[in-house]
């Protein structure tokens, strides 16, 4: 993977992408491949534990109603409605099971994103992506890696607005970077004759455009 910046370089090079770049805001393109700030590492943060935490909530709600299919209560007197109100409280997952299937799940999740696509959902809402230290998605070793330390130890991001080069404590450790990339995919780029039938190409679509 190039990253942005590289990427505008190596144009100015005589490289050429087999693919066009989409365009970006005008006020993101200074900011593009550039390591990202405090602000927006821990929004995208908040955004992926508030979706971890939505579906905690969604699993307790179905294993509720699950448990009611598998086992009805009989509420049809007194009696038993104030054993059915008991019976509610061991359909319900202890919390500290809860809590440690958040935990997993939250591992599981960030694993997954960051080593298919270096992206979660809040980072792409955020505009951010992770690499490893060549700039490319981190593999599955090291986004696990990344994800296990970042769930025990969340207040490493803090490190962000101390460090010169923004990089958390996980990013110190594992070698790590946050950027800013909204661009979907980066273009790879190419040298010598593909660089030429590209250049062809693309000229000869820009002269039959023009006729």
């Amino acid at each position: 993977m190039t990253t942005f910046r590289e990427y505008r370089a190596a144009q100015l090079h005589g490289f050429v992408a087999d693919r066009n770049v989409p365009a970006l805001p005008t006020d993101a393109v200074r900011f593009q491949g550039e390591r990202a700030g405090l602000v927006s590492r821990a929004v995208a943060a908040i955004i992926d534990v508030v979706l971890i935490f939505a579906a905690v909530l969604a699993t307790i709600a179905a294993l509720w109603m699950l448990s009611f299919i598998i086992d009805p209560t009989n509420t049809g007197n007194l009696t038993a409605s104030v054993e059915a109100a008991a019976d509610r409280q061991t359909r319900i997952p202890p919390a500290v099971a809860m809590v440690a299937y958040g935990y997993v799940l939250n591992v599981l999740y960030w694993t997954a994103f960051w080593a298919l696509s270096g992206r979660t959902v809040g980072n792409l809402v955020m505009g951010l992506r992770v690499v490893n230290r060549k700039g490319a998605h981190p593999g599955w070793f090291l986004s696990l890696a990344r994800a296990l330390f970042c769930t025990i130890f969340p207040i490493g991001l803090i490190w962000v607005a101390l460090s010169r080069r923004n990089k958390s404590v996980q990013d110190v450790v594992l070698r790590t970077n946050v950027i800013y990339d909204w661009v979907v995919g980066i273009p790879w780029l190419k040298q010598g004759d593909d660089a030429e039938d590209l250049r062809a190409e693309r000229g000869g679509i820009g002269d039959e455009a023009h006729t």
